[in-house]
């Protein structure tokens, strides 16, 4: 399979490109830096140099790929208009080349709101936190379009064996746990969530919302204790202060959730990760 990647140096795209190489696909990753580039090529991946922000430079090669992984955002206020510029586009380049790509676009667990302390799966409604509700109207653009085949990925918190990812912020000097300590997170293990992607790009046809959670909610207590270790002082914020401190970002980490996968499981996805107090430890998937 011919993949290509955006966020091919990040945490999750980073993941699945190394995943892609190590099963035996041509990978593509792109990569704004110099820097991007190096750990593409050191990965096993092809580069293709460009800019999320500028998707004349880099669309056309990603179109002409057998599936597409977008794994790129950039994390600022700019980060709906930018993501739904370049979808767009991906569609029109993806029209031009007439091979319909497959392509799986990264939501988020946030999109699904608080579930009350419930199990839910992708039947749940979505119910978006504010910051994140855009991603629903540029899912609705791409759904729209005939010239992508296209699935809807939601990772949990991701986190990876180095402490990186949701995890990173309980290293620091001074640990915070924003809300309750009794707020649960859905988890995933990036190499995991590499798996559940390549997964679906392999799977034409199969479209729709996929969840991909290892744990469906682990208490952030737990996770801060687990990371920080014993000893180590943490900080509770209620949720005015957190608000007041961070604004909107902190609204997406202050709900409560318990999330399943049960459709990528019944594709065959099992990960490895289970126990994030673990997490380098890889655990024996089920049979």
């Amino acid at each position: 399979m011919r993949l290509f990647v955006t966020g091919a140096s990040g945490l999750v795209g980073g993941a699945v490109l190394r995943a892609g190489v190590a099963a035996g696909h041509q990978v593509t990753g792109l990569a704004r830096s110099d820097q991007a580039a190096a750990q593409v090529r050191g990965d096993g991946g092809q580069v293709c140099h460009g800019d999320l922000r500028v998707p004349g430079g880099w669309v056309a090669e990603a179109a002409s790929a057998d599936a597409i992984v977008h794994a790129a955002a950039t994390f600022g206020p700019d980060m709906g208009p930018v993501d739904r510029a370049a979808m767009e586009a991906l569609v029109m380049a993806a029209h031009d080349t007439g091979q319909r790509p497959r392509l799986i676009y990264t939501g988020g667990i946030w999109l699904y709101g608080d579930t009350g302390g419930q199990v839910r799966d992708e039947t749940a409604p979505f119910d978006p936190a504010t910051p994140w509700g855009w991603m629903l109207d540029t899912v609705a653009m791409l759904e729209a379009s005939d010239a992508i085949d296209l699935a809807v990925l939601h990772p949990g918190a991701v986190y990876d064996s180095a402490g990186g990812g949701m995890l990173a912020r309980f290293r620091a000097p001074e640990v915070e746990i924003l809300g309750d300590p009794a707020i649960r997170w859905p988890l995933v293990h990036a190499d995991d969530l590499a798996q559940a992607y390549l997964l679906l790009a392999g799977l034409r046809g199969q479209g729709g919302d996929f969840l991909a959670t290892a744990e469906p909610g682990r208490p952030v207590g737990e996770i801060a204790r687990a990371v920080a270790g014993p000893d180590a002082s943490i900080r509770v914020l209620d949720r005015a202060e957190a608000l007041v401190r961070y604004g909107d970002s902190a609204l997406g980490p202050m709900l409560d959730q318990r999330l399943a996968a049960p459709r990528l499981t019944a594709l065959g996805w099992r990960p490895r990760f289970d126990d994030v107090t673990r997490s380098g430890e890889p655990q024996a998937p089920c049979s």
